[in-house]
């Protein structure tokens, strides 16, 4: 029998990543479908950034919700020989909250959609709106159509990825412990600073499970095309934010981080002492 201690990670990261979807999509509906009477694109930020912060409170330590995040700490900073072993249930239960949070989105906006967008259509997609709704992108996120290419928003996603990871082990330092005593308001000031900075081209999903788990249940609703629309856009968000935070971690790691366990810099420390010793 399964104890609750050890599941209870692969909970935390399925029930974060519900809450951060039923929170983010949901502000994002209820923007749209009030056509801004209710929301604004600063209430957009504010409420992701606030179910990312809320959802660090979940478990100790805080759930990841983000599999970017957990494979690249993986790769740059492994904790622990089993660590591996944990990553496809972590993944499973981040895309399985992915798709659950959508649905209830979906549930409670049903009503609302179909109001607002009666042909249920899609960004770049190949039913027109009359009207120039586009419901689909209440659940997962499409570039905008100045792009001249995906690897425009392909570099965007990078970016805001990158940050995130980035500013993410700047919080996490032990040196910063003493100066950050509250990690989620800093992840929270972090989530709300890239979304206000670099999150309007794409959407700023930097998170595969925040796009793709709503984007498999929107296919429920509108149909296979959610994957073919605008090229196939939806690899940009699945896979970018995966060498984005790599890129991130790296950097950090490689500049700053003075700590144990890093891959990064304890390479660079071998290097550093086998220079000292040819001198």
């Amino acid at each position: 029998m399964l104890s609750r201690g050890v599941i209870k990670p692969y909970l935390a990261e399925f029930l974060g990543t519900a809450l951060l979807i039923v929170i983010g999509d949901g502000v994002v509906a209820q923007c749209l479908l009030s056509d801004y009477q209710y929301g604004t694109w600063l209430s957009i930020n504010l409420a992701w950034a606030s179910a990312v912060c809320i959802s660090g409170y979940l478990s100790d330590p805080s759930p990841a919700i983000n599999p970017a995040v957990t494979i690249c700490m993986a790769l740059i900073r492994p904790s622990s020989t089993g660590q591996w072993r944990q990553i496809p249930g972590k993944l499973a239960a981040q895309f399985l909250g992915g798709f659950v949070g959508a649905a209830l989105v979906y549930i409670n906006y049903r009503s609302a959609i179909a109001a607002w967008d009666p042909e249920y259509t899609i960004p770049g997609g190949s039913i027109l709106s009359p009207t120039g709704h586009h419901s689909a992108g209440i659940f997962s996120t499409y570039p905008a159509n100045f792009f001249a290419s995906n690897w425009e928003a392909a570099f965007s996603e990078l970016l805001g990825s990158a940050v995130l990871m980035f500013g993410s082990l700047s919080i996490s330092d032990p040196r910063n412990a003493s100066r950050f005593h509250a990690p989620q308001l800093s992840v929270f000031l972090l989530l709300l600073m890239i979304g206000a900075a670099l999150g309007w081209q794409t959407g700023y999903a930097i998170n595969p499970a925040r796009d793709f788990g709503p984007r498999l249940f929107s296919a429920i609703i509108y149909g296979s095309e959610v994957f073919t629309a605008a090229n196939y856009y939806f690899v940009v968000p699945l896979f970018t934010p995966i060498l984005g935070c790599i890129i991130g971690a790296t950097t950090y790691d490689a500049m700053l981080f003075e700590g144990d366990g890093s891959r990064i810099a304890d390479a660079l420390d071998k290097v550093e002492d086998r220079g000292l010793r040819l001198d």
